[in-house]
């Protein structure tokens, strides 16, 4: 375990385990943001273990669809970004099993399903939850926000 400060608003966090979101993987793989490119090494060192909802993956893609689109990617660009993704030391959790029981916190903490299904995850298994949008950290007591 390592203490570690991330990010511009100065959070200081002890982790060993984490849910990571879309948000993170982008601003690591193709911002280079420093605390999501450090969240990212010490997950691939295996220092923490990492879990996703299994829509991470379309998420991702998504994203770098649009980077693409807007010229701010390559095709080989954005393809390597959906490699490094798939190839992440994440334990995917599948929807099936988050879908319902997220419904219930997105309707109390008025989030989206998907992003419900992260806060579920992060929550049942005392993990933190890495993110770059600030409402989805705010919605539990395990976010961590990643600011650029």
């Amino acid at each position: 375990m390592r203490r570690t400060s991330f990010g511009r608003i100065g959070i200081t966090v002890i982790a060993t385990s984490a849910v990571v979101d879309a948000s993170v993987v982008v601003r690591a793989l193709v911002e280079k943001t420093p605390a999501a490119v450090e969240w990212l090494s010490r997950i691939g060192r295996q220092e923490v273990r990492a879990a996703c909802p299994t829509l991470l993956y379309a998420e991702v893609g998504h994203a770098v669809l649009r980077l693409h689109r807007a010229g701010a990617l390559t095709v080989r660009a954005a393809q390597r970004v959906i490699d490094r993704t798939l190839a992440a030391p994440f334990d995917p959790e599948p929807l099936e099993i988050l879908v319902f029981p997220a419904w219930s916190i997105a309707v109390e903490r008025g989030l989206s399903i998907y992003d419900a299904c992260y806060v579920l995850l992060a929550e049942t298994r005392d993990a933190v939850l890495l993110t770059a949008d600030r409402r989805l950290a705010e919605a539990t007591p395990n976010g961590v926000l990643i600011t650029a």
